[in-house]
């Protein structure tokens, strides 16, 4: 198994979070919601993941996270926090 990164935002007060480890060919994906394991898979190639989650609001305000695994190039993973029509960038993050 590869490198683990780590991606995470804020966003009305809640806490997004996204630990991806593993190699192109296999993965684990892990989205957490205020530090709530909400979402895991375990995609088998290389491309985009769209991991769905909900904001424990009231009502739960619903949002995608888009995670690219390049085939190519430097193969570190991206992230994107998609919520209310808007897409941003989230930050990697070291993990102690």
């Amino acid at each position: 198994m590869g490198r683990r990164h780590y991606f995470h935002t804020d966003h009305g007060g809640h806490s997004i979070t996204v630990q991806v480890a593993g190699g192109v060919s296999r993965g684990r994906m892990e989205l957490l919601v205020d530090g709530k394991e909400v979402r895991r898979e375990s995609p088998q190639c290389a491309g985009t993941t769209l991991l769905a989650g909900e904001l424990p609001d009231d009502p739960p305000h619903p949002f995608r996270v888009a995670v690219h695994r390049p085939r190519f190039g430097s193969r570190v993973p991206r992230c994107s926090l998609m919520l209310d029509g808007v897409e941003e960038p989230m930050a990697e993050r070291t993990r102690a």
